[in-house]
């Protein structure tokens, strides 16, 4: 295919300009959010609330999907003006220098905020704590967690609670929260008082479960002479040697919100271990089904048939993604560098200290991850158009995924890899996965490449695409509906799949209807947003956990505090924006040159999409 002339002009779509801008600010609100949500950032504040879990999955489960459809656009735009050589050219200095320059300064200063932070709130935790230690437990549940004995057997002896009563707080039963804490002293006496050894939480679960997560070896075994049932599942169909599989960034966060003290990764580690070996000793659930197969069977042959299918599909599916992380995990994505001792680290010179890295998980690009995903996205249309036109096919004329009348072909297309999203997370899921190693998670590539090709598509198919989004308001109200239904059937990845994927198309189709209603014309105030929301996205991380990390004790409402960490984090970066990047080489490699006046050069002006 001939390489199209710089004569072809191309009217600016300012909407998607501002859409593309909203997304990438949107960013800032997540993250502002997560102080507020335990276990999802290194600040721990003193508040937490509900609707923040609500309001970041709803921008999560849409920000990205949309970000990458806007993307898609641009890029068929810029490919349809300039051509492919010079479309590589203008996205290697407007992305993949970005990349890789903030890879080595902009990442290693979040890690250095970061660990800032993580010691300012040790600080903070230690005064806390030792103010808390010179006063007395005023309630049984506190006592348990301080391994106060004597004032727990006091409690217990003069009956100002029932020993089964869950803790007001987390809905916790004594003994389960004697588990957690790993207090095998104070569980022994609890169940030599009547405890129930297996009374369940709200979630479910037994005491074993908490003991397991934590890797309470003493507990456990204590649990476990006490005939504690291992085959209990919880509300998520987990069993307690489900709990020693989690991974340590949940645990973290699970721990942090029903606040144990902190852990020791090795530790805790090795105590999953011990306690997988003891429940296997012990009989695990699957070992117990196996004893009474015949009467599974009877009891099979009387399920209904739909519900004996949709069985079957769930268990095939874990399998597939049980696989599926294994194969992620396997040490065929291992970098060659092995740990070796301190004498064949002096014969190797540097090369002895450096530590084996992972291709896939270990952190590489942080929050600039999805910058890197179009690295090869881009290179990845570059070859599809090669091939389409190895076989005579115009891909102007002829591209295969036109839009028509009907576009609902994406919700069946994306299924598989929303099938497989959470496969390394816990099991309750919302939204896309995030890849921050070298080497991006198959399935995600796969999903923002859907996204993405069907940006393209949109820009290919001309006037054909004008419908898109025409019927924006109940698109909104439709995602509106299927954002309860999908929270709702988290736990099952089976269900949860089609309301998750309908929310983000319904989403991405209702915000471009909307944004080509009210931001069609030329705004300079949008104009400037747009050019200023790269480089705030880029930089903001380190500013928003200062923020939350200097507030996290403050007594003020969550939403005040969530204003101050996003306004403050916008307005300082707006400054830094204007002064010393905006008519700098780094505001011309990230979208152009722009002159005093704020005038974008003439051979600029058509071209949008400039950034990302």
């Amino acid at each position: 295919m001939p390489e199209p002339t710089s004569s072809k002009t191309i009217a600016r779509r300012h909407d998607l300009d501002a859409l593309r801008a909203v997304a990438m600010l949107l960013g800032i609100v997540l993250h502002g959010l997560m102080p507020f949500m335990p276990g999802l950032s290194v600040i721990r504040d003193t508040q937490t609330a509900g609707w923040v879990w609500i309001l970041f999955l709803g921008i999560h489960g849409v920000r990205m999907p949309l970000f990458f459809l806007v993307s898609g656009f641009f890029t068929a735009m810029l490919w349809h003006k300039r051509g492919v050589q010079s479309m590589l050219r203008q996205r290697s200095v407007r992305i993949l220098l970005p990349c890789l320059l903030g890879t080595v300064t902009i990442v290693p200063l979040d890690t250095y905020v970061g660990r800032w932070a993580t010691n300012y709130g040790k600080r903070i935790a230690e005064k806390k704590q030792s103010a808390e230690s010179k006063e007395k437990p005023d309630n049984l549940y506190d006592a348990i967690r301080r391994s106060d004995f004597l004032t727990v057997k006091s409690f217990l002896d003069k009956k100002k609670v029932g020993i089964n009563t869950p803790d007001p707080e987390f809905k916790m039963p004594p003994l389960h929260i004697a588990a957690l804490y790993g207090k095998t002293k104070v569980a022994e006496l609890l169940l030599n008082r009547g405890a129930n050894v297996q009374q369940r939480d709200d979630g479910n679960r037994t005491a074993l479960h908490g003991a397991a997560f934590l890797g309470r070896v003493g507990v456990v075994r204590l649990l476990l002479d006490r005939g504690i049932d291992v085959s209990v599942r919880g509300d998520d169909d987990d069993t307690a040697m489900d709990s020693t599989n989690a991974d340590w960034e949940m645990t973290q966060g699970i721990a942090s919100w029903l606040r144990v003290p902190e852990l020791d990764q090795k530790r805790v580690e090795s105590g999953r271990e011990r306690v997988r070996n003891l429940l296997r000793e012990a009989g695990t659930p699957s070992q117990q089904d196996s004893s009474n197969s015949e009467n599974s069977v009877d009891t099979s042959q009387e399920k209904d048939a739909g519900t004996l299918q949709q069985s079957r599909f769930k268990q095939t599916l874990e399998a597939i993604r049980s696989g599926y992380a294994g194969w992620l995990k396997s040490d065929r994505f291992q970098t060659a560098f092995k740990k070796s001792d301190k004498k064949e680290s002096r014969d190797q010179g540097i090369f002895g200290n450096l530590k084996p890295r992972h291709l896939i998980f270990s952190r590489v690009f942080d929050h600039l991850w999805f910058l890197w995903f179009l690295c090869w996205l881009i290179p990845l249309f570059v070859c599809a158009e090669s091939l389409l036109r190895c076989f005579g096919i115009s891909v102007e004329k002829q591209w295969p995924f036109r839009l028509n009348a009907s576009i609902w072909w994406m919700v069946p297309v994306t299924l598989l890899p929303q099938l497989l999203m959470g496969t390394m997370t816990p099991r309750m899921h919302f939204g896309p996965d995030t890849s921050l190693g070298l080497l991006p998670q198959p399935h995600l590539l796969v999903y923002y490449a859907i996204f993405f090709g069907f940006g393209m598509s949109v820009f290919i198919s001309g006037e054909k695409a004008e419908r898109l989004g025409r019927w924006w308001p109940w698109h909104l109200l439709g995602a509106c509906l299927c954002f309860p239904a999908a929270l709702a059937t988290m736990a099952n990845p089976v269900v949860t799949a089609v309301p998750q994927i309908l929310f983000a198309w319904l989403m991405c189709f209702g915000f471009i209807g909307m944004f080509r209603r009210w931001f069609s014309a030329e705004s300079r105030v949008m104009r400037y947003v747009s050019d200023s929301s790269y480089w705030l996205y880029l930089m903001h991380i380190p500013l928003v956990i200062t923020l939350a990390c200097l507030m996290q004790t403050w007594k003020l409402p969550i939403f005040l505090k969530l204003s101050m960490i996003c306004t403050g984090t916008t307005l300082i970066l707006l400054v830094t924006y204007q002064l010393f990047v905006r008519y700098t080489w780094i505001g011309r490699m990230l979208h152009g040159p722009r002159d005093r006046g704020d005038r974008i050069h003439r051979h600029r002006e058509s071209m949008p999409g400039t950034s990302a």
